[in-house]
């Protein structure tokens, strides 16, 4: 490798992990991925690539990610105790066999530990078999490592002084000794306080382990996480927000949802260091990777600049933009400080100073955004869900009719006909299912009841061959007409074709969803489903690039 290409991918590396560090996690898979595609023979890139797409929420797909790298081969402690950690996340994010998955960790964590005498990994190890049950050979292992790691050899370099303390102070849980964690919270706290995600993440471990601790509790939930922030007009807010006392210090938010036009307001908050992630309505003509009249597609709905990140939500040109890219930032960031388990907090600008409102209401924020609709009559939003079964063109005439005899009844149709109330419309084309819901709730309980019918149907189309269906859901503005072929009422619009244009791309059995779709979960309040990242995906028919979420 040349010295530039060296230099190229340090400047790759450095800026996913600026990402990664912000909380940015869905950007830093991205920027890793792209960087990884001129490197490919990084670890380091990979290792952050499988990163943070598990902090992205989805565990299974990074499990699978590692193991299709040399990663496991590496000698470098992060890299080895990757997998552990994934298997941890795995163990945590099951409803059973959890107790089997976090003793699988543990034990590859303390083998890890023992090739490479690391602290790090002997602390994880000792953390989940405290959670598994095997207390003596947890407080045997956090005894060796409060033993290595003092108050008094902490390291100089802020990062790594961070993760000392953060190690101490789970080894304090481990041990059940309140002082040593009060001292460590108190030490740690000062520290990387904008870094969200090891806040966040040391933050959750630690969480966890206090349900054995809950004398411990209060003490663990003073453990600092930096706010996921939310950048709005001062109209959008009920009341005069408080003045955020530690703004332009060391208590700003690690990420900022806003959106896009007005430029003024939020380039400024970035030019003071903020990370933030921009909504648009559609791809910005004056985005560094937004679309220029070389690139065939216009529709290409995700990039970055080197102070932001954006997404589009590649709006039709009668919705009411400043409203739609309003509610889905509020989703998002919604949805991400609850992941993080991070404060949430709303920044305006007035009289020239930026102010943040510490106490916001949710439902109140949401009420001064959608007042804001413009004239007009308001076009309604539906939640759309498209399936096709897999393979059907290659069905014989005999499984074709069993197929619509006995399979579609079992699985799409039993499901919508339990749903029906909140359905607008439904229909099939050839083997494509298509329903249109009143609300994203609804779409994605269908979904996720049509995947389990199918999954749990005994019937064969063939030797070998199950039933398998795509499901792609989406969000969006359409209108209300009449079809003159059908001569029946009718839903139609161009956010119908771009939710159409995600099945070919989606897996068998799985279902994916788009931004818009998430954020609107959110204000939902659907706390029963979760979306995870997959990445920024080319639609079928050159529809462009957007950012894709699995739903389960």
């Amino acid at each position: 490798m040349s010295i530039d290409s060296a230099e190229d991918e340090r400047v790759a590396l450095a800026s996913a992990w600026r990402l990664q560090r912000t909380g940015n996690f869905v950007a830093a898979f991205d920027r890793a991925q792209e960087a990884l595609r001129r490197f490919p023979d990084s670890r380091a890139l990979a290792h952050l690539s499988v990163l943070a797409l598990a902090s992205c929420g989805s565990t299974e797909a990074a499990l699978e990610a590692f193991h299709a790298t040399s990663l496991g081969a590496a000698p470098d402690e992060d890299f080895l105790a990757l997998e552990a950690r994934l298997l941890k996340d795995a163990a945590f994010s099951r409803r059973a066999g959890t107790e089997a998955v976090l003793r699988r960790a543990a034990q590859t964590y303390e083998e890890v530990a023992s090739r490479t005498d690391g602290t790090y990994s002997r602390q994880n190890a000792a953390l989940l078999w405290t959670l598994a049950g095997d207390g003596p050979r947890a407080e045997r292992l956090a005894r060796s490592v409060a033993g290595r790691i003092t108050e008094l050899n902490v390291p100089d370099q802020e990062e790594a002084a961070y993760f000392h303390w953060a190690t101490l102070a789970e080894a304090a849980l481990v041990l059940d000794d309140r002082e040593l964690l009060k001292r460590a919270v108190v030490r740690a706290n000062p520290l990387c306080r904008q870094n969200s995600w090891a806040r966040s993440r040391t933050f959750l471990q630690m969480r966890r382990l206090s349900g054995l601790r809950p004398d411990l509790s209060d003490v663990v939930d003073g453990w600092y996480r930096p706010p996921v922030g939310l950048l709005l007009s001062s109209d959008c807010l009920a009341r005069e927000p408080e003045i955020g006392a530690g703004l332009d210090g060391s208590d700003r938010p690690g990420l900022v949802y806003c959106v896009g036009g007005g430029r003024s307001g939020w380039q400024a908050l970035a030019a003071s260091g903020i990370q933030l992630h921009v909504i648009y309505p559609g791809a910005p003509d004056d985005e560094p990777n937004a679309p220029s009249p070389m690139v065939q597609s216009p529709r290409d709905a995700s990039g970055h600049g080197d102070s932001h990140t954006w997404s589009s939500l590649l709006l039709d040109e009668g919705d009411d933009h400043d409203r739609i890219c309003a509610e889905a930032a509020l989703g998002l960031s919604l949805g991400h400080a609850d992941a993080l388990c991070a404060p949430w907090t709303v920044l305006a600008q007035s009289g020239g100073r930026w102010h943040a409102h510490r106490d916001p209401d949710r439902q109140g924020i949401r009420a001064a955004i959608a007042s804001r609709a413009q004239g007009g009559e308001e076009r309604s939003r539906y939640g759309f869900l498209f399936a096709d079964a897999v393979s059907y063109s290659s069905l014989n005439a005999a499984d074709t009719r069993r197929y619509w005899t006995q399979l579609l009844p079992k699985t799409a149709a039993e499901v919508l006909r339990r749903h029906s109330s909140s359905i607008v419309l439904r229909k099939s084309w050839g083997d494509a299912v298509h329903a249109v819901f009143r609300t994203a709730s609804a779409a994605a309980s269908a979904a996720l009841e049509m995947q389990a019918a199918t999954a749990q149907l005994a019937e064969e189309l063939e030797p070998g061959r199950r039933l398998s269906f795509r499901i792609a859901v989406h969000y969006g503005a359409a209108d209300q007409g009449f079809d003159p072929v059908e001569e029946a009422p009718s839903i139609f619009g161009p956010q119908l074709s771009f939710a159409a244009r995600i099945v070919p791309v989606a897996p068998p059995g799985g279902v994916f969803v788009t931004e818009p779709f998430a954020a609107q979960l959110t204000l939902e309040g659907a706390g029963n489903v979760h979306c995870s990242y997959v990445g920024t995906t080319s639609l079928a028919k050159s529809y462009g690039r957007v950012r894709l979420l699995t739903l389960a």
